[in-house]
């Protein structure tokens, strides 16, 4: 994954060495899969779409296009939904963290590392496209046991605890900075 998506970086944008960890250890597992529609890593086993989808084929399409203000400070990192929704790398100001993109307009920010990132998706929410959908332990019982080894490695791996839900960011600076962005 990292050797793919690096060379579509903006200038001055570079992958959180967690993150690039993470990627190599779903590899090591076999959880990558490459078809007609390219490559695609998930921190669990099989072919379900149970949690996200992490694929250096991602767009901006629709929020973000070439040459907009805004454009060069994200990079799309994989689907957090069924409906379209993306997570993106966000460039804040040299600060790097992660958002949301939501299929039906809504913008979040889901963590402010890429430690905190992980921890996230180690919980095993089956979608996390809403703001709302975190703060809740997921229900999706399938979706949390897929995610039991990547949960124990991300609490190993980086000494932290992966907690049972999320919690959502009051004010959201990303809500804000793409509101100031595109003059709503």
């Amino acid at each position: 994954m990292t050797a793919l998506l690096t060379p579509r970086l903006p200038a001055g944008v570079t992958l959180p060495e967690p993150l690039t960890r993470a990627w190599a250890w779903m590899e090591t597992q076999g959880f990558g899969l490459t078809n007609e529609h390219g490559y695609f890593l998930t921190p669990y086993p099989g072919t379900r779409q149970l949690g996200v989808v992490f694929s250096p084929g991602g767009s901006l399409t629709g929020w973000f296009e070439p040459g907009e203000p805004g454009h060069d400070d994200l990079v799309p990192l994989c689907e957090i939904a069924g409906d379209g929704s993306w997570c993106a790398l966000w460039n804040d100001a040299g600060t790097t963290r992660f958002a949301a993109l939501g299929s039906d307009g809504d913008t979040f920010l889901l963590a402010d590392s890429a430690v905190d990132f992980l921890r996230l998706i180690a919980i095993g929410y089956d979608e996390i496209g809403f703001a709302d959908a975190v703060t809740e332990p997921p229900y999706e019982e399938e979706a949390v046991e897929a995610h039991a080894p990547f949960r124990a490695w991300v609490e190993q791996e980086f000494g932290v605890e992966v907690p049972e839900h999320w919690r959502t960011f009051e004010p959201d600076p990303f809500k804000a900075w793409v509101a100031e962005r595109k003059g709503w």
